[in-house]
């Protein structure tokens, strides 16, 4: 407390203007001293009226002599930035603007006093405003528009139709930083940007803080989406659809979109656009619930995919809708995907089809070892039991038939089943390859020895009849 009333006392004692109120028109630089963890900051609070994102505030500049009690004035390099909004360089004050950065205020710091420089004991006294915003709710289709294909207006019909004496500021969408705008040359609009005019003070204005005396609301034609990545192959029933490599189709893909306006994608840079997915049914599209999210320049699908985008405009007359849906699916319009299973997975788990094929298609037929099925939509699956009495070794075959936007894709599943236990099977496969080899020797000695008997009879006949020549 004592340290408290010691800076408060020097600082009334001590400093001439525009820290100590000494005229009329600085009878509003009242500021209080308070301690915290950065040291000791003179904190001003300001009240915004309107409903704004921009003020101008009143700081000291450093380059202005400050009378003959030998304070010093350092300025913070927010404050530096906006010399040039002075009138001259003796000029006491520089207004700056002050960017909207949060919800309820934001604190705006526009340098440092130093109390007697030169003493090392000399307190720095930081120089503080802490502006608190309007954050009642407001209709942006009633702020006067500007269609950005043409110059912004040098001046407002609210203050007073002045040219000369007027500032322009907007905020920097990449910077996130208030900058003074010149009309006839926007540097990078984008859209629903808002453009500041104030009436520039007076050298001797005594108040801390300036509203607007009027805007304006930039905007554009409707855009479209744009993938730069991919091409429109075709439209069916108004969904456009974008060609996957069907070979990818259980792969994540990182897909890019942007908002384009004719052959210009700069506009509409990094705008927020909505994302929902959607499903294909025996019936209709259908919003998938609490699908919905917030992209800007991509999203990332699954293989193939059904999506719907949308875009809210705001144009001169109001915020109009801009929305598509696109499904990305396989160029061919009708496909077959060959799944096997083998023995261990086939064994734990029985044939079945699910009722929709990712979200781009639903199960129009079923056909299971050549029979088909029944459909019942009620259910997420149709299982078939994998049937008994394969022994060691048997096929099943199952095929999905699921109905797409323009086709079918066909999931064509191969089981190999064996009802036996890979042990006995082994053991079986064992004993008949041993019966084979003893059938196939036995085969083979009674060949031999028929062979055997009948070179001896030939020999037998070819000796009688020698014999008989010689009688």
């Amino acid at each position: 407390m004592f340290v408290k009333l010691y800076l408060l006392g020097a600082a009334l004692a001590l400093m001439p203007l525009p820290i100590q109120p000494q005229g009329p028109h600085d009878k509003n630089l009242s500021l209080d001293v308070s301690e915290n963890i950065d040291g000791p900051k003179f904190s001003v609070d300001l009240k915004v009226k309107k409903s704004s994102d921009i003020v101008m505030v009143k700081c000291s500049n450093d380059a202005s002599p400050h009378g003959n009690t030998g304070y010093k004035f350092t300025t913070s390099k927010d404050v530096t930035k906006y010399k040039n909004l002075a009138s001259s360089t003796t000029s006491k004050y520089i207004w700056v603007p002050v960017l909207k950065k949060s919800f309820n205020s934001t604190r705006f710091s526009c340098g440092e006093v130093t109390i007697k420089p030169g003493d090392v004991m000399s307190p720095m006294i930081g120089w503080t405003y802490n502006v608190k915003w309007n954050n009642g709710r407001e209709d942006k289709t009633r702020i006067n528009s500007n269609n950005m294909d043409y110059p912004l207006p040098e001046t407002h019909s609210k203050c007073h139709n002045e040219t000369e004496n007027l500032l322009i500021v907007s905020r920097d969408k990449e910077n996130d930083m208030a900058v003074i705008i010149n009309p006839r040359d926007v540097k990078n609009p984008y859209p629903n940007q808002e453009f500041y005019y104030f009436i520039k003070p007076e050298e001797n204005d005594g108040r801390q803080i300036i509203e607007y005396c009027g805007r304006y609301r930039g905007y554009r034609n409707s855009p479209h989406f744009n993938f730069p990545d991919h091409n429109d192959n075709s439209t069916i029933n108004e969904v456009k659809k974008i060609n996957i490599n069907e070979s990818n189709y259980e792969k994540e893909e990182k897909i890019k979109v942007d908002l384009k306006l004719g052959d210009d994608i700069k506009f509409y840079r990094n705008e927020i656009i909505s994302l929902s997915r959607m499903k294909y049914t025996e019936n209709e599209l259908i919003d998938i619930e609490n699908s919905t999210q917030q992209i800007n320049s991509s999203f990332v699908i699954k293989g193939f995919d059904l999506v719907k985008l949308v875009y809210n405009h705001l144009d001169a007359t109001g915020y109009n809708e801009v929305s598509q849906v696109y499904y990305f699916g396989p160029a061919s319009k009708n496909i077959t995907i060959e799944k096997y299973y083998g023995n261990h997975e086939a064994r734990y788990s029985n044939p079945n089809c699910s009722i929709y094929f990712m979200n781009v298609g639903y199960l129009d037929k079923v056909i299971y070892n050549g029979i088909e099925g029944s459909i019942d939509r009620s259910l997420d699956f149709i299982s078939f039991e994998r049937g008994y009495g394969c022994g060691c070794f048997c096929h099943r075959n199952l095929v999905c038939i699921y109905k797409t936007l323009d086709g079918t894709i066909t999931i064509s599943n191969k089981y190999d089943h064996q009802d036996i236990d890979v042990f006995h099977c082994n053991r079986l496969n064992n004993i008949l390859s041993s019966e084979m080899k003893s059938d196939i020797f036995g085969i083979s000695c009674i060949i031999f020895g028929a062979s055997i008997l009948f070179l001896i009879i030939l020999m037998a006949v070819v000796i009688t009849i020698v014999v008989k020549k010689r009688r």
